[in-house]
């Protein structure tokens, strides 16, 4: 009798599909049974006073998202007074309008008026579930060394992991280390911004254009942590403009120490670059106070700007901001297995510009209740996503909207 050979072919393609995919579906199998990391990732927070004072419970609505994390983490964009001297400022010193003016001369920091601050506001935000901060930006230094100490000082008392300051370059560079369980977080963080590199480089983590020993020591330090840990999150600060050298040439140095470079925002893209071939897991960025698209670079996010979490500038007047820019943030809850980000949920923030109070209350209670971010709802919720999806797409990266937020899933 002769046998078909039509059931053996076909038994022959079923193993071979069935072959191809496995690895697939034993990936999958691994990845879900995986246990999982919640990272949830804010803007910066530049928050002048405890908003407790004012508020009945600030933050309302993302407590819940912040609490429910294994890390919380944002950048503290403030330097903490010290209990004994007030770090040189004298006592009618008003941190929301940053008066009496204080002479330029021979005093550190980068602005007109230090964004110093009690430690009650370090304590709400580890209150709130913060667990993980970078110190590294550019008002790290608005106190000198006494408000870099403070700071440390008020983090470690709230059981908060920091990095990015420190009594010397080699601490400032340092990885801090969080431990959840059996797993192990470690955070780099420079700034790159308008300090004067000469006085913050002993105690301040700072990487600056056209300086190579400071992307070496960074990258050394993202390779030490990749080590340490089994995720790394590298930070920058990066607060420069993109028309930074218009007016200079080759060689030529800004006041704040910056070197030539052509391309302010290629070489903000090649550093994260280095850093996430280094080890780093994510790459995140702050500084300009509104956000921009996401990259995924070799399997890995890249977020050149994320935006902020709350910001009380000295402005008391509406509308003196750019469009977008600092009231509309965006909350990272990202999902971490083996050791990598394997998804992203994006979470649309509104940070109140305060119209609905601003005729009701003088200059000093508005710029104290300002600027603190809540979940977005309706259309300025779709407008953040929209645009976010737009900015995305200019670097590949395309989202899934789903009801209130914009998802990301990483293969």
């Amino acid at each position: 009798m002769k046998t078909s050979k039509v059931p053996f072919l076909l038994f022959l393609a079923i193993t071979f599909i069935t072959a191809c995919n496995n690895p697939k579906s034993e990936a999958d199998t691994e990845l879900k049974s995986a246990p999982e990391i919640r990272m949830v990732l804010a803007g910066q927070a530049l928050i002048k006073k405890d908003p407790r004072l004012r508020w009945e419970d600030p933050f309302a609505s993302l407590r819940p998202i912040l609490q429910q994390a294994d890390i919380a983490f944002t950048n503290f964009e403030m330097a903490v007074l010290s209990k004994a001297d007030r770090c040189g400022l004298p006592a009618n010193y008003e941190v929301s309008f940053a008066t009496p003016p204080l002479p330029r001369g021979g005093r550190p920091g980068n602005t007109g008026g230090p964004h110093a601050v009690q430690p009650t506001v370090m304590d709400f935000l580890a209150d709130l579930g913060f667990n993980l901060m970078s110190l590294s930006n550019n008002h790290a230094w608005d106190l000198g060394d006494c408000g870099v100490e403070a700071t440390m000082l008020a983090a470690e008392r709230n059981n908060v992991a920091y990095a990015g300051v420190g009594a010397d370059i080699a601490q400032a560079t340092a990885p801090g280390y969080l431990k959840i369980g059996d797993f192990t977080v470690a955070l780099v963080a420079a700034t790159t911004s308008h300090d004067e590199r000469s006085l913050i480089k002993h105690a301040v983590n700072g990487v600056w254009t056209g300086h190579q020993e400071d992307w070496d020591r960074n990258i050394a330090s993202v390779r030490e942590a990749a080590a340490n840990a089994d995720f790394v999150l590298f930070y920058q600060h990066f607060q420069i403009d993109l028309d930074e050298f218009i007016d200079t040439s080759p060689g030529d140095s800004t006041i704040d120490g910056h070197i030539w470079i052509e391309d302010v925002a290629q070489w903000q893209t090649d550093f994260a670059y280095a850093v996430l071939a280094a080890g780093a897991s994510i790459y995140v960025g702050h500084g300009h106070r509104a956000f921009d698209g996401i990259e995924i670079y070799q399997g890995k996010p890249l977020i050149r700007q994320l935006g902020g979490l709350a910001y009380q500038g000295l402005r008391p007047q509406l509308g003196a901001y750019d469009e977008h820019r600092p009231w509309e943030g965006l909350l990272l809850d990202i999902g971490i297995r083996n050791n990598r980000v394997y998804e992203m949920e994006f979470i649309p923030l509104d940070l109140d510009e305060g119209e609905a109070y601003r005729a009701e209350v003088d200059d000093l209670e508005f710029l104290s209740r300002r600027g603190l971010a809540q979940l977005a709802i309706g259309n300025q919720a779709d407008s953040i996503l929209n645009r976010l999806s737009l900015l995305s797409s200019h670097y590949g990266t395309e989202l899934s909207r789903e009801g209130s937020k914009c998802k990301l899933r990483i293969n």
